[in-house]
């Protein structure tokens, strides 16, 4: 009987996202003969009309073309969410006006004149789904806070129109449909999680009180589901305040910006900005920078401790603390000005204010009026004061403004910012680059030192930042990323898959205090099976992890005469088993090493650096290039004493392991590394 009343009310919604598409498509085609009609007018009459009229027409244009594309839209987001219009239904008893209501939650919201069919999965009250079990609830209205009790819990499985069963349930999400949907084999593009976000997700995804989130989470947490579906309830909740160019994700790497290019659309927004650092740095430093990936190859290969103390040292708030305390003691000091005296020749000398600008004044501005201002900033004020000085027009001023600025610098030794970075690096005692490639290590750096000497080439206008990956950025990172965007962030990330330094609980504690911003840590994991994760967990010693209960078969640590041969095997054996399958390396070389062995014999992709797709059924990669990724089967070669002993070897191979969904096998030759004598799973040596 229940089923029944169910399949009765999935077409009813049916037949109202067909009426709604129906009449939105009236709507759009009516706009769009208006659009037609008023742009033949306009055309026809462009050398007729005066000038207000043409205004007039083209703002009727742009108004009219802005809502044909809304139209569209809407219709496109009811069409998608046809076969699936739902994934839940909350049951909830209003205390204070004693009226029972059944609310349907889904992608967005479905109704007609007369009903409310589906609530949108960031309204208010959807909440209630993924906050309470069945019992006392609440939820904050725009009214204010309305309390009551969940007397119904119910999940859905819905596909191509049709009601496959429901699940009824006393917990916030079905333990046996998160299985389901975990169990899938992986995708190269990341989905949409709202039926099965969390509680503790849920809360980051919506929370409102704090400026900054810092968020720790452990490997498969959902962290960057977290951060993509944080912009979609955004972009709902705050629609008159901003849309989605004023949000930015700072991806650590187009690869990355590929993988989760679809979650957005599906949740019916448009895609944000997203951008790079190494971008960043290219556009601002008109550079070549050195690939993140080829660092992390030159500290894994460099035996050259004087180079790795030297990157470590750049990772470091001491490292910002040291640049930042030169900028403002040691450069700013440097300006020497002379007396300028402006007198034009070839001008009539009444039409202008002539004088000399002097040593003092020039001292007394720089040094005290402005002398709690960055160098750039303090040029700038003092180039205005030239232009109020000279009494120019507005368009005057922007052609002299460049000269004047010129004129101040070279009362500066020094104002190339390579040169400046280097005298820093020698009063340090470090290396100094010839900077024809810029170091990765060095690109932040250069980077505050522009921003604080000469200003950004470029303005970064944005009202919400997401940077995922936050352990694969240094302080001096988080410092210049403030100084560009003075907005809301969310920070995400993980310390235990810092692949180039260790991190501590100390440092995400500073980075904290540093950033004023709110710690929210994630301790729970979704990802991989708990065999898989609990491997994982053990090889770096972390505790307090709590294993979603997805059992599968135990990581097998295998030891081989021939790497080769393994792998060929191994292969062999996961055709047809597993959609994608990674053999993850620990750095480009080995990846080189792998593609020897197996060229000619199988058919694979090399994956390496950040601007090529997963797309292949299988790849050899490094776990820094495929950091954020999953797939179903993982090898993980070369796993022997030589090659994994350090500290970072160890974090290397966390990550590594922890891109596997459903199997890994670890291949090495001779003696195994350490950290695999510390599990029980060295049985199939």
């Amino acid at each position: 009987m229940k089923m029944q009343e169910e399949k009765r009310y999935l077409s009813q919604v049916e037949e109202a996202i067909d009426e709604n598409v129906k009449l939105l498509t009236e709507e759009r085609d009516g706009q769009q003969d208006f659009f037609d009609k008023t742009k033949s007018e306009f055309t026809s009459s462009f050398y007729e009309d005066d000038a207000v009229m043409m205004s007039r027409y083209k703002t009727t244009l742009a108004e009219t073309e802005n809502q044909i594309e809304l139209l569209s839209k809407r219709i496109e987001s009811l069409k998608k969410q046809k076969p699936r219009p739902y994934f839940a239904r909350v049951d909830f008893h209003d205390n204070q006006l004693g009226t029972d209501q059944k609310i349907y939650i889904g992608l967005s919201h479905i109704s007609d004149s007369n009903k409310q069919y589906v609530c949108d999965w960031r309204a208010p009250i959807s909440s209630l789904y993924y906050d309470y079990d069945e019992g006392d609830a609440e939820y904050e209205s725009p009214d204010g806070e309305v309390k009551g009790k969940i007397t119904l819990k119910r999940q859905f499985g819905i596909s191509d129109g049709k009601l496959n069963y429901y699940v009824d349930t006393k917990q916030n999400i079905n333990d046996e449909i998160l299985q389901q949907v975990l169990s899938k084999n992986s995708s190269t593009k990341m989905q949409e999680i709202v039926s099965t976000i969390q509680k503790e997700q849920n809360a980051i995804i919506r929370e409102e009180k704090f400026r900054t989130i810092l968020v720790q989470g452990v490997a498969g947490s959902g962290k960057t589901s977290i951060a993509l579906h944080r912009a979609g309830y955004l972009l709902f909740k705050h629609k008159n305040d901003f849309n989605s160019n004023d949000v930015l994700i700072l991806s650590p790497s187009n690869l990355f910006s590929s993988y989760v290019s679809e979650v957005l659309p599906e949740l019916g927004e448009d895609n944000v900005i997203e951008m790079t650092f190494s971008h960043i740095a290219k556009t601002e430093l008109k550079k070549k920078i050195q690939p993140r990936e080829k660092l992390i190859d030159e500290i894994y290969a460099n035996k050259n401790q004087t180079k790795l103390n030297e990157i470590a040292y750049k990772a470091s708030f001491e490292f910002l603390n040291d640049l930042l305390e030169f900028l403002n003691k040691s450069y700013a000091s440097l300006f020497d000005p002379k007396d300028l005296v402006f007198k034009p020749k070839d001008a009539d000398v009444n039409s202008y204010n002539a004088f000399t600008f002097t040593r003092d004044e020039m001292m007394h501005l720089y040094f005290e009026v402005f002398g709690s201002l960055p160098v750039n900033k303090r040029i700038d004020y003092m180039t205005d004061y030239l232009i109020e000085r000279f009494g120019l027009r507005a368009e005057e001023s922007e052609l002299i403004k460049p000269r004047f600025k010129s004129m101040l610098y070279k009362f500066f030794p020094i104002d190339d910012i390579y040169k400046i970075c280097n005298v820093f690096y020698a009063r340090m005692g470090l290396s100094q680059p010839a900077f024809d490639t810029v170091p990765y290590e060095d690109a932040a750096a250069l980077l505050v030192i522009k921003e604080y000497t000469q200003g950004l080439s470029h303005e970064y206008g944005i009202k919400y930042v997401i940077i995922d990956e936050m352990q694969d950025f240094s302080p001096m990172h988080f410092y210049f990323f403030n100084r560009i965007w003075d907005c809301p962030k969310i920070i995400l990330g993980d310390i235990n898959q810092c692949i180039e330094k260790t991190l501590s609980k100390k440092y995400l504690i500073e980075l904290a205090r540093f950033l004023k911003a709110k710690t929210i840590v994630l301790n729970k994991t979704y990802r991989a099976t708990r065999q898989i994760s609990q491997f994982s967990e053990n090889l770096i010693g972390l505790k307090g992890v709590v294993n979603f209960n997805r059992e599968g078969k135990e990581p097998r640590i295998i030891r081989t005469n021939s790497t080769e041969e393994a792998l060929l095997k191994l292969i062999k054996e996961a055709e047809g088993k597993f959609t994608h399958t990674a053999i993850v390396c620990k750095t480009s070389e080995e990846v080189a090493r792998v593609s020897n062995m197996l060229k000619d014999k199988v058919k694979f992709e090399v994956i390496v650096g950040s601007d090529e797709s997963f797309d292949y059924p299988l790849v050899v990669t490094t776990a820094s290039t495929s950091k954020g990724i999953e797939f179903d089967y993982v090898i993980i070669p070369f796993v022997d004493e030589a090659n994994y002993h350090s500290p970072l070897d160890r974090n290397m191979l966390y990550v590594a392991s922890t891109r596997a969904l459903h199997e890994l096998d670890i291949l090495y030759e001779g003696k195994k590394s350490k950290f695999l004598k510390r599990h029980e799973y060295t049985k199939n040596d």
